[in-house]
């Protein structure tokens, strides 16, 4: 017993006075998330994620909030929204804060998705109502209307409505303080 005692004793001191390397370097690391090939300075924004369907996911990378902030803070309020499929573009929005996403079908027959967004602001319940299509590997806007989220009568995935004529994007407006739902048709 005493020479299995000795033997754990002699493990344990040299177990603890092992050289130990330290593979730390001397340059300063940022503080980084990292998403796939995606790469943000998390003093600089944050990511949200959003399921677009059983298999596709958008990742928006939006400005991280500053207090006091109602829109005059910064230069310029840009997103990015990075896809898991990578042949989807990246698409850059300006003027938001953060986004609701819906992938549409293909409404112009090129086998590609099409992406509709309603950009997050600091107040008020009406937003923009942003359609893009990729065009020339970019994601292009397509149509743009406005939208008053906040009923919810008609969400992002009931925006998109089939016609006679192909496709319309139902939008809002105020009329004599009555809201009023709008068909505007989609050109490409």
């Amino acid at each position: 017993m005493k020479s299995w005692l000795g033997f754990v004793v002699v493990i344990l001191f040299s177990a603890c006075n092992a050289e130990v390397k330290d593979k730390t370097s001397d340059r300063k690391i940022a503080d980084t998330e990292s998403v796939g090939s995606i790469r943000l300075n998390t003093k600089d924004g944050i990511i949200d994620t959003v399921l677009l369907n059983n298999v596709d996911t958008a990742f928006i990378v939006k400005p991280k909030p500053i207090e006091d902030d109602m829109g005059d803070k910064r230069k310029e309020y840009i997103i990015y929204v990075y896809f898991s499929d990578r042949s989807l573009p990246v698409l850059k929005h300006k003027d938001a804060i953060g986004a609701d996403l819906f992938l549409a079908e293909d409404l112009d027959g090129d086998n590609k998705p099409e992406l509709l967004l309603r950009p997050e602001w600091f107040s008020s319940c009406w937003a923009s109502l942003n359609l893009y299509s990729i065009k020339n590997k970019n994601w292009k806007l397509i149509k743009k209307g406005s939208m008053y989220f906040c009923s919810d009568q008609y969400p992002l995935s009931k925006r998109i409505i089939k016609t006679a004529k192909g496709f319309a994007m139902l939008t809002d407006s105020l009329t004599d303080d009555k809201f009023i739902t709008l068909k505007k048709e989609i050109k490409f």
